[in-house]
């Protein structure tokens, strides 16, 4: 039997150990250095569709996504309401515990490396494989782009989110709902003193915590394609929407498959729609920063267009026709 050490206890790794659980041909063990999972700020949106490969139980479900608004310099450009479940907000820390208690996880246990060795607090780490899945952490600074978020307890509609752009800014602002109040965060190309000016603007209610952290945008790091790295620490976050947890679940249901099956992981993660969609994301924010580095061209693209069709770009359902219906031949 191969033993799997699995350092990290996000969504990444703790659906990895979910989706090698009961394989008579692996032990994963999830090796996480804080005292529980979920600590690091996130809006906690999920797509829709997840569900049919890992289980979100109904208790980590805040509330249904049925709609979204669309605000240019805070003038509101799309409000768009359906009757059809687009996607959650869940409560992310309750979601990993869920799932944490459905597998074999060590909290409190940190993993380092001396020399050509790794240990786990300070002990030897006796395993045959070791897979990283240590998010943002493990990637260069040049990889990521800060992030931060309010949480207050200004009430919107728990059915739709928020999103805000801006003019000659490569990021976007955001409210989503929370159980109590909202998510209000911003997120882009910039330092955080600027992005907390610019977060004013839409800032509401009774500030209860502030908190930040840095998300990769860079796309799929190739040299990690070895099957040693999932989710975030492989760059499996789309670079314009910063979503991580769905893409980082999927990336690990690819791998814990090519484990199991023995295929080569770098062959099936690079056929898979997920690879395609997200170098597609990291390659606009690249040639907007080249190109376009006041944002008119991208701001047109996105907000002139069917948002139906928008939507399916930011959630990486889409196609090459769809590509060059939003960006055109010139670009794409």
């Amino acid at each position: 039997m191969t033993r799997i050490a699995i350092v990290g206890a996000g969504p990444a790794g703790l659906s990895l150990a979910y989706f090698l659980k009961g394989s008579k041909k692996v032990e994963a063990t999830v090796y996480e250095s804080m005292e529980e999972p979920g600590l690091k700020p996130c809006a906690w949106g999920l797509i829709t569709g997840i569900e049919n490969i890992i289980p979100i139980p109904n208790e980590t479900i805040i509330s249904e996504i049925k709609g979204f608004r669309i605000y240019l310099d805070n003038k509101l450009v799309f409000d768009i309401k359906t009757n059809n479940k687009l996607g959650y907000i869940i409560d992310k820390p309750l979601f990993l515990k869920r799932l944490s208690d459905e597998v074999n996880v060590e909290f409190n246990s940190k993993v380092i490396k001396k020399g050509d060795k790794y240990y786990v607090n300070d002990k030897p780490l006796d395993h045959n494989k070791i897979i990283f899945a240590t998010g943002h952490y493990s990637v260069t600074k040049s990889m990521s782009i800060p992030a931060i978020q309010y949480i207050t307890d200004y009430e919107i509609d728990k059915e739709v989110v928020e999103f805000y752009f801006y003019s000659g800014f490569l990021g976007y602002a955001w409210v989503f709902p929370d159980r109590e109040g909202s998510k209000i965060g911003i997120g882009g190309y910039a330092e955080v003193p600027e992005l907390k000016e610019r977060l004013k603007q839409i800032l509401k209610g009774r500030i209860k915590m502030f908190h930040g952290a840095r998300v990769t945008d860079y796309g799929v790091i190739e040299d990690r394609l070895d099957g040693s790295y999932t989710g975030e620490a492989l760059g499996t976050v789309y670079a314009i929407t910063g979503e991580g947890i769905r893409p980082s679940i999927i990336s690990s249901k690819i791998l814990a498959d090519s484990i199991l099956t023995g295929k080569n992981f770098k062959k099936e993660f690079k056929r898979s729609k997920l690879y395609w969609s997200l170098n597609w994301h990291a390659k606009i924010i690249k040639m907007t920063k080249e190109r376009d580095p006041g944002t008119v061209r991208l701001s047109k693209a996105l907000l002139n267009n069917d948002p139906q069709i928008i939507l399916k770009f930011a959630i990486g359902d889409f196609n090459r026709v769809d590509l060059i219906k939003i960006f055109g031949r010139s670009l794409i």
